[in-house]
Order: structure tokens, then C-alpha cells, then sequence
């Protein structure tokens, strides 16, 4: 009998020491998984080798001094991109500069009216940045094709630009070359949504102090950019001038001139045509609002923010309006793994379509009250307060949902995060997404997703090869080093909405 005590002790030593193991690995991959942030940047980073295995390259679509715009298709997925190809050799150093903190910038950005990044690659020759194809054209080049145009239209528009700035300037960003030719439509779509492009000159800012550097295009200069020591409320100014520009068909201010200097001193005098006939038969809230934007003391310029609440917007401007499957299915999204929401998140940036998306961005941006392009606990309450008139409730939801969703743990919601946590599961895992989704990993095609393809895609994060190893175990259920396929499909699949 003590004979067979002792086998089962050993056998329950055994087992615990297996448990342990378990244990150990279950915290190792933990670990490693807790070392990356989820977000859009982890899949941008600057790639070598030949662009033209991963791109057909189509038609050009503009030229310049520093090389071309094509327009070009993505292989894995076939979506339509937009390449812009610069030349090492033309590119001054300066450009060069400005071109890589573009990069820095647009990686990081995860908002709907702002241009999206996908890639940066480089090879002897030329680099090249892959953005999302706007097929739409220039806003300002639509507008001189209409027929009718009313101030309902420009406000939607300027309600969009304005939104974009919001986002950016809470990021601390600082546009700088707001015109309307930085302002592009996604599709020819008459419903079309606005996109900010350009960030070239964009700049990070740090509150309280000034810019120095005279930068951006004339016409749309501050007068305290041209007395270099502004702020981000430059790009109010611009706005200004834009929305002057697009209800009058005129400049505020003298614009034909024989010098450069001739224009800034026109813009420094703090005097702009408000007695114009044109300007006149807009409606009183409109008046007001150019304004305001175009006061000569920065100081007394309304923020974005400020401006997305003005009556004008208020009234002519469509109300987004908040959907209540959209926050059903936000409520039951369940996540257990970075890794999970990591290709989730591709595939909500780089698979879904602007029209999958267009119900998701609106109640998103409905319920951002303060405008800056992220939800907070606090506005995720109130809306849910609304649905359930329970306060209570509505607070015990929004814990469990940050819990599933924050994964960067930044304490908000953002963009990205939103679209993953709030698409109805037919749609963002649909067997076509999950395919093409595998594709975008597979880079040879052979069936199979290696650690190299991972490491290559996911170039953003920066662990070392034990720690991919541990990531990658949460798909390889067959132990090989590799994800198959059906792997790959079970694990996006088996945490499911309930």
C-alpha cells in the first residue's frame, strides 16, 4: 500500500511539475505578447528590395522635379494604391528629411479624414511611399465643376477638414500647408468622404511654444507664420482662407500681386475684404464663422475643436448619428491576444472598404464629443447611457469593453481599435478577409506563414527572435515553426462575439 502511495505521489510531483511548465510558458508568451503595442505603426517601417513583387504598377498619375505618382495594385490583396516614387538622386537632403518625417507622422495617425499609410519601401534608386488611392480628386477641382453649390455642401466639407485638424492638433501636429489642393476626395463617390494629404510639412509641437520656420504656401500663410512665431492656430487661418475661398470664389485679401512681399503685406495688414458683394450674401453664421477664423491675433482664433460646435457647422452640416447594432456589437467583442488584434487591425486598415466602414466611422465619431479622435471611457458612457438609461450599467459595459479593446493601453479607443471591436464578425472575418489576410502574411505564397514572414509584415515591433517564437505559438497548434493556413483561420475565428 505504502508502495502504491508513493507511485501516486510521484505521479501528482509529475503532473505538477508539468502544470508548472505549462504555467512557466503560458507566462513566457505573456510576456512577450505584453511587449508590443497593437496599433496601425506596427506594420510600417522601411522595407528594401523590389517594390514590383509586391505591386503591379499601373498608370502615372502626376509627375514632379522629385520623381512620379503611380498608381499601382497590391498583388495579395488587390486593392488600388497610390505610389509616390522619389528619387535619390533629385531629393535634396532637406526633402529628404521632410519625407521621412511624413513617414514618422502618417504611421502613426489613425483617423478617417487623414490620408492612410501602408507602406515605405527603398531601393538603390528611388524610395517609395504607398498610400491609399483617392480617386476622388482635389476638393477644390470638384467644387469648379458643379452646377449648384451651397453653403449645406461646404460646411459637410470644411465640418471634415476641420475634424482632421481636431485629430491632428490633439496629437500635438501641426499642419502647416493646409490649401485645397492638400484636400483630397476618397472616391468619386457624391457622398464621398474628405481626406487630409500632405503631411511633408507637418510638424510635432509641444503646448506653449511657437513655431519659427516660414513654411507652407503663400497664399495660405498666417500673418504670424510670415512673422515666424506661430502655433498650430496657423492652420486655422488657412482654413479660413479656404472656406473664403470656396463660398466666394475669391482671396480676403488682395492676392494679385507683382511680388511675394506685395501678398505678405497684404496679409499682414489685418485688413480682408468683408464688404464684397459675395461675401455679404452669405448667411450671418457663415460671416461670422470666416471671421473668426481669419482674426489677425492667433490668440483670438477659435480652436478646431471650438470650431466643430459653431453654429454655422451645427446647422448646415450633416449630424453623424450613433448606431445601436454598431454598439451592440462593440459591446460583445471579445479578444485574448495582441497577436489576434494585431491581424484584426490589418485587416480593418488594409482589407475593408470605405463603404463596410462609413456606419462604424460615423457613430465613431458621433460619440468623440471633444473631437479628438478618440473615445474615451467617459464619452463610450454616455452613449451607452443613452441606449440602456442606466448609468450603472452603462459603466460596468464600458470596463469590460476597454478591458477587450485597449490593446496599446492608452487608456481611449482608437480609430482602428473601434473598427475591429464594432464590425459585425460576417463581415470583418469573412472566409474572403481571413484569405486575404493569410496572403498579406504569406509572402512566397507556399501555404504556410514562417517566423521571417511575421517578423516581416509586424516590422514595426521591436523583440528579439525567442520572443516571435513564443508570439507564433499561439497560432502553431502542430508545434512546426510555422501557421498553416487552418491555424491561422481558427485562431482569428475561435474567439468569436457572443
Amino acid at each position: 500500500m505504502g508502495s502504491c502511495g508513493g507511485k501516486s505521489e510521484n505521479k501528482q510531483q509529475q503532473m505538477s511539475k508539468e502544470q508548472k511548465c505549462k504555467n512557466d510558458l503560458n507566462f513566457k508568451i505573456a510576456l512577450a505578447i505584453s511587449k508590443f503595442e497593437v496599433g496601425p505603426d506596427i506594420f510600417i517601417n522601411l522595407k528594401t528590395g523590389d517594390i514590383t513583387d509586391n505591386y503591379i504598377m499601373n498608370k502615372i498619375l502626376g509627375e514632379g522635379s522629385y520623381g512620379q505618382v503611380r498608381l499601382v495594385q497590391h498583388k495579395k490583396s488587390g486593392q488600388q494604391r497610390a505610389m509616390k516614387q522619389i528619387s535619390k538622386k533629385k531629393i535634396l537632403k532637406e526633402q529628404e528629411e521632410a519625407m521621412f518625417s511624413e513617414v514618422s507622422l502618417l504611421k502613426n495617425m489613425d483617423y478617417p479624414n487623414i490620408v492612410k499609410l501602408f507602406e515605405l519601401y527603398q531601393d538603390s534608386q528611388n524610395y517609395y511611399l504607398v498610400t491609399e488611392y483617392l480617386n476622388g480628386g482635389e476638393l477644390l477641382e470638384k467644387l469648379t465643376k458643379l452646377q449648384t453649390f451651397n453653403e449645406r455642401m461646404a460646411a459637410e466639407y470644411m465640418k471634415q477638414v476641420l475634424s482632421a485638424l481636431a485629430y491632428c492638433h490633439a496629437q500635438n501636429i501641426i499642419h502647416r500647408d493646409m490649401k485645397p489642393s492638400n484636400i483630397m476626395l476618397a472616391s468619386t463617390d457624391p457622398q464621398s468622404k474628405i481626406k487630409v494629404i500632405d503631411f511633408g510639412t507637418a510638424k510635432r509641437f509641444v503646448n506653449g511654444q511657437t513655431q519659427t520656420q516660414v513654411i507652407g504656401t503663400p497664399l495660405y500663410l498666417a500673418p504670424e507664420v510670415i512673422d515666424k512665431n506661430y502655433t498650430e492656430k496657423c492652420d486655422i487661418w488657412s482654413c479660413g482662407v479656404i472656406l473664403y475661398q470656396i463660398l466666394t470664389g475669391k482671396f480676403p485679401f488682395e492676392s494679385k500681386v507683382s511680388n511675394l512681399q506685395q501678398l505678405f503685406s497684404n496679409i499682414k495688414s489685418g485688413k480682408y475684404n468683408f464688404t464684397s458683394k459675395e461675401f455679404t450674401t452669405l448667411s450671418y453664421e457663415a460671416q461670422e464663422l470666416i471671421k473668426s477664423m481669419l482674426q489677425f491675433d492667433p490668440n483670438k482664433r477659435p480652436s478646431a475643436q471650438k470650431i466643430l460646435d459653431d453654429p454655422w457647422i451645427k446647422e448646415k452640416a450633416r449630424e453623424e448619428k450613433i448606431s445601436v447594432d454598431v454598439l451592440n456589437e462593440l459591446g460583445k467583442f471579445r479578444n485574448e491576444s495582441n497577436m489576434r488584434a494585431a491581424i484584426l487591425q490589418l485587416i480593418a486598415g488594409s482589407v475593408m472598404s470605405n463603404e463596410e466602414k462609413d456606419q462604424l466611422t460615423s457613430t465613431f465619431q458621433s460619440m468623440d464629443k471633444n473631437k479628438d479622435g478618440q473615445l474615451s471611457k467617459e464619452e463610450l458612457v454616455l452613449a451607452y447611457t443613452k441606449v440602456f438609461n442606466d448609468e450603472l450599467k452603462a459603466k460596468h459595459l464600458v470596463n469590460q469593453i476597454f478591458d477587450q479593446i485597449d490593446q496599446n493601453n492608452s487608456g481611449k479607443i482608437s480609430y482602428t481599435e473601434f473598427l475591429v471591436a464594432s464590425a459585425k464578425q460576417n463581415i470583418i472575418l469573412s472566409k474572403t478577409k481571413i484569405d486575404q489576410a493569410f496572403k498579406l502574411f504569406d509572402k512566397d505564397g507556399n501555404g504556410v506563414i514562417s517566423k521571417a514572414e511575421i517578423q516581416e509584415i509586424m516590422c514595426g515591433i521591436n523583440i528579439d527572435n525567442a520572443e516571435w517564437s513564443q508570439i507564433i505559438q499561439q497560432c502553431d497548434k502542430n508545434n512546426d515553426g510555422n501557421i498553416q493556413y487552418e491555424e491561422f483561420s481558427s485562431m482569428l475565428l475561435a474567439v468569436a462575439k457572443i
